[in-house]
């Protein structure tokens, strides 16, 4: 599968979840590029999942008819990829962006951005130069530094007490007085153990925060994530299910006080249906109450049925 059949499919599958009354909400899409994409198309995965979550992705999904053939909306689309991502990304994008608006392969719009991205070359260039210049100003101040430290070096060799002749008549006198270690005394041991039971109160903040997701008790749900894991529990995403769980909660691996779990999140649909996922998390055991700080999606295990 080539990178504009990507697209294509893409394409197929939000118009299938238009004509059976789903939206097609960004955060669930993101979920589901990951499996469109082949091997040789993990590299383009970061760009999809920012696409989808774009406002002229959300208007070309809204308009009607959904994703219309539009030059004009393919170079917008393509422009909020530039943004972010490097050429050699945006060029391959934009095969894909031809196929979800199905205007054909090797359209007239792919050179465009072949064209748009073009002027980035003088770019790279002066970037060069600058990079040299600082490179240059850093070698200066090695050396400089280098330099400083031979003369200290040779002035305090100078400065040194001959290791010949005859021994000073005070050096009995200084050699009973009492002298302090020269090594510094040994730092505290900062990495403690963590206690055991940090990986049972980790899982039962997880289990907390989507009890209180379920429950559509936002206030309770906000006191267990921190700031930077917001947007991944955002109350009115979840308001579209009857219910949300987590279950087979397990830790993968533990930095300092931070313990990192596995588990599987299923969303029951009011309809009926249900869709499973595995998911990532970061939880602070340290803090007071334990929060999470981070969150990831894994992978579709049970698509919706």
């Amino acid at each position: 599968m080539n990178d504009y059949q990507l697209g294509a499919n893409l394409r197929r599958q939000i118009l299938a979840d238009l004509q059976r009354g789903q939206f097609s909400d960004g955060r669930r899409l993101q979920a589901l590029v990951g499996d469109f994409c082949g091997e040789s198309q993990s590299n383009l995965l970061p760009a999809l999942k920012y696409l989808v979550l774009t406002p002229a992705f959300s208007h070309a999904v809204g308009q009607t008819p959904a994703l219309e053939a539009d030059a004009r909306l393919q170079l917008r689309l393509n422009q909020e990829l530039q943004e972010l991502f490097a050429p050699a990304i945006c060029q391959r994008m934009a095969a894909v962006v031809s196929g979800l608006l199905n205007l054909g392969e090797g359209s007239t719009a792919t050179a465009t951005v072949s064209a748009a991205l073009a002027p980035s070359a003088g770019s790279s260039r002066g970037l060069v130069a600058v990079l040299s210049f600082i490179a240059g100003v850093l070698l200066v101040g090695v050396v400089g530094g280098l330099m400083w430290l031979l003369l200290l070096s040779r002035q305090q060799q100078a400065l040194a007490p001959p290791t010949g002749g005859t021994p000073l008549q005070e050096a009995p006198a200084l050699r009973e007085q009492p002298r302090e270690s020269a090594l510094p005394p040994p730092a505290p041991d900062l990495e403690q153990p963590l206690d055991p039971a940090a990986v049972d109160l980790a899982i039962t903040t997880v289990q907390q925060l989507y009890s209180a997701l379920s429950s559509r008790n936002s206030e309770a749900a906000r006191q267990l994530f921190g700031a930077a894991a917001a947007d991944q529990f955002d109350p009115s995403f979840f308001e579209q299910f009857e219910r949300v769980s987590v279950a087979d909660l397990r830790e993968t691996n533990r930095t300092g006080s931070t313990v990192n779990l596995k588990g599987v999140v299923t969303f029951l649909y009011p309809d009926g249906s249900s869709q499973s996922e595995t998911r990532n998390f970061s939880v602070d055991t340290g803090a007071s109450p334990a929060v999470i700080t981070a969150s990831a999606f894994g992978q579709v295990v049970k698509p919706r049925n």
